[in-house]
């Protein structure tokens, strides 16, 4: 009764996931060591405890919410797609990432953007001869994965090695989020994750915000792309917009998560019209307020959703008449959570679970960054899902049997009212 009625469920995540730890092999080993040893007081002790708190599973806080309008959970079903999986080995240069974010270009064309990349290095095409970059791009040519095209792209370091596609700036990185094109022959917006590090503190990053950069011409070659930086300015309080991204009577509206502890999910927007002219101030969604200057708030905006996930997705499918917003459940060895909507602003339906990826079955399962792709023809009318796969030993990754880990993994998840 309560899951019809919308009871709320919350993934306990102690922490943000593991994977979005720096770059480079040496900096991510230890940050993997550190992991298993973080300081007191922030909830797991070591990889054992991590994986007991996984198993736990979901920390359900039954809150019925009929009287809020909510509609009840989506009745769902998922399965493995193998067979799109093959999208993401066009390239033996390109050997895994995770994130795995994706835009609707139009002309048949869909931007797929990653953090965390092993670039090889060497004819061998190994991880163990690879670089790790902070982010690449991929541009598929077709909309059915298993037929498409894709062409990855990062950017070249004077002598010739791999570098990030979004440069670092100075000491500070960028993880790609959610991003949108304002239509056909308009530029694209990309929302991206600036991220600190913090030597010897926590996972050894931080939260340095966000920005917005705008692609002027995105349907020439991603080669000559130059993304120009929105001006918007300092978010006071814990969010990064750019987990989602969707376009609504002239605004860029963002699902916005906290980057610290439950990734509260709240909702800001800018003009388009202030995007392409370089510089925007953000609205945030304040509730029974409506939409609110950043400036006029009064401590945090409303929260939309109790955990949206560090990673989600958000779109309004016309055949349903719903939002649905897709996110991993847990931490560890997650799920796959649907929550559907009547409204982009909420209330939100529990989220029902529609794939128990197989990897988190595994031992130290780390599975995570799920998230839709509607813009993909799956062929049979079901939603597109992708989630991430990776490993608690980072130098596991270099090795053979490491090597079927850290690739986007297909879903087909079937959502019905």
């Amino acid at each position: 009764m309560l899951g019809r009625c919308g009871a709320r469920v919350t993934a306990y995540s102690p922490f943000r996931e593991w994977a979005r730890v720096p770059g480079r092999f040496g900096a991510m080993g230890r940050a993997a060591v550190r992991a298993a040893r973080l300081a007191p007081g922030r909830g797991v002790a070591d990889a054992g405890d991590m994986r007991r708190a996984a198993s736990v599973g979901l920390v359900v806080v039954a809150m019925l919410s009929c009287a809020s309008g909510a509609p009840p959970a989506p009745g769902v079903a998922g399965e493995s797609w193998p067979a799109a999986d093959a999208l993401f080995h066009a390239d033996p240069r390109w050997l895994g990432a995770d994130a795995a974010y994706s835009i609707d270009l139009g002309k048949d064309r869909v931007l797929w953007l990653f953090g965390d990349t092993f670039v090889a290095t060497s004819d061998k095409h190994v991880r163990a001869e690879a670089e790790m970059v902070r982010n690449t791009i991929g541009i598929q040519t077709g909309s059915d994965p298993t037929t498409a095209t894709m062409a990855f792209h990062w950017r070249t370091d004077p002598d010739g090695s791999p570098a990030s596609y979004f440069a670092e700036d100075g000491a500070l990185w960028m993880w790609p989020g959610h991003g949108v094109r304002l239509g056909e022959s308009r530029p694209l917006v990309i929302f991206l994750s600036i991220v600190r590090p913090t030597p010897g503190e926590g996972l050894g990053f931080g939260s340095g915000g966000w920005r917005a950069v705008l692609i002027e011409h995105p349907d020439e070659d991603p080669a000559d792309w130059v993304p120009r930086a929105i001006e918007i300015g300092d978010t006071p309080f814990d969010a990064v917009a750019g987990a989602a991204v969707v376009r609504q009577d002239g605004w860029i509206v963002t699902l916005a998560a906290r980057f610290e502890g439950t990734h509260e999910g709240y909702l800001a927007r800018i003009r388009e019209e202030d995007a392409v002219a370089g510089a925007a101030t953000p609205e945030w969604w304040a509730g029974s307020r409506g939409w609110v200057a950043e400036s006029a708030l009064d401590g945090k905006p409303h929260t939309v959703i109790e955990d949206a996930g560090a990673e989600s997705s958000l779109h309004f499918d016309a055949k349903l008449g719903r939002w649905i917003h897709v996110a991993s459940q847990g931490f560890g060895a997650t799920t796959i959570g649907v929550r559907v909507a009547e409204q982009l602003e909420g209330p939100y339906s529990s989220a029902a679970i529609a794939f128990t990826p197989p990897e988190s079955n595994g031992k130290d399962p780390f599975v995570y960054a799920a998230k839709a792709h509607p813009e993909i023809d799956t062929g049979d009318g079901s939603l597109a899902v992708t989630y991430a796969t990776n490993s608690f030993d980072f130098f596991a990754l270099a090795t053979p049997a490491g090597a079927r880990l850290y690739w986007p993994r297909f879903v087909r998840v079937r959502v019905d009212r």
